[in-house]
C-alpha cells in the first residue's frame, strides 16, 4: 500500500490542469520533431534498427504503427550529438512566452528521463503510482487511460518529466509484461548515467518490438 502522504493535496485540480494542457504535448512534439535534420533521423533509425535500403535509398521502416511514436520520442529526447537534445534546441529558440503553457511544459520536458517502471497502484483521479525498477524511487504519474484500463503489476518503459507536484509521461508506451508479486519485487538499487539511460531505452525498444511483432 502506498503511503497517503505520497499523494499531494488537490490532486484532482492537478489532474484537471493536466487534462487541459495534455493535448499541447502532441503539438509540441510535432514542432520539435521538425527541428531534426535528415541525418539525425537516419542516425536514430540506425541505432534503433529501423533503417533499411529500398531502391538504393536509406528508408526508415516501422513494423507496427506504434513504432512511429516510439521513434519520434527517441529522436526528440535522446538524439544529442553535441550534448543538447531537440527539446533544449526548441527552448533556445525562445518561441514561447515564459507564462505560456507551452513554455512551462518545455521546462518539464527538458528534464525528462527514461526508465522501466512497475505499476504499484491505480488512482481513480487519473493516474498511477509506479516504481522505477532501477533506482527504486516512486512516482505519481498522470494518465487518464491508466485509471480506466491499468493493471497493478504492469511493467513498462516510459519517459517521465515533472509537472507541478507530480509527473507526466511523453506518450511512447512500451509494455513489457506483468509482475504478479508487486509487494515482493526488489529494485536494482542503481542510478543510471545518461549513457546507461540511452542504452536502456534502446534495449527496451528492442524487447518491446520482439513482443509486438
Amino acid at each position: 500500500m502506498i503511503n497517503t502522504l505520497f499523494i499531494p493535496n488537490g490532486l484532482q485540480k492537478i489532474v484537471s490542469e493536466y487534462q487541459r494542457v495534455r493535448p499541447l504535448m502532441t503539438q509540441l512534439h510535432s514542432e520539435i520533431g521538425r527541428l531534426a535534420k535528415a541525418d539525425a533521423s537516419v542516425a536514430c533509425a540506425r541505432r534503433l534498427r529501423m533503417l533499411s535500403r529500398r531502391g538504393g535509398k536509406k528508408t526508415i521502416t516501422f513494423a507496427v504503427e506504434e513504432e512511429t511514436a516510439v521513434f519520434q520520442d527517441y529522436l526528440i529526447y535522446m538524439y544529442q550529438p553535441r550534448g543538447i537534445n531537440l527539446v533544449q534546441q526548441m527552448i533556445n529558440r525562445n518561441r514561447y512566452l515564459p507564462e505560456s503553457d507551452e513554455y512551462l511544459l518545455l521546462q518539464g520536458m527538458v528534464q525528462a528521463r527514461f526508465s522501466v517502471f512497475l505499476v504499484e497502484q491505480i488512482l481513480t483521479e487519473g493516474g498511477f503510482v509506479a516504481k522505477d525498477i532501477y533506482s527504486g524511487d516512486q512516482f505519481l504519474i498522470l494518465d487518464q487511460s491508466m485509471a480506466q484500463r491499468g493493471e497493478v503489476g504492469l511493467l513498462m518503459g516510459i519517459r517521465i518529466f515533472p509537472f507541478q507536484q507530480v509527473w507526466m509521461h511523453t506518450g511512447a508506451w512500451l509494455t513489457l509484461g506483468k509482475i504478479e508479486d508487486v509487494a515482493g519485487f526488489s529494485p536494482h538499487g542503481a542510478t543510471l548515467t545518461e549513457k546507461q539511460e540511452q542504452t536502456l531505452n534502446e534495449e527496451t525498444i528492442f524487447q518491446w518490438r520482439q513482443m509486438v511483432e
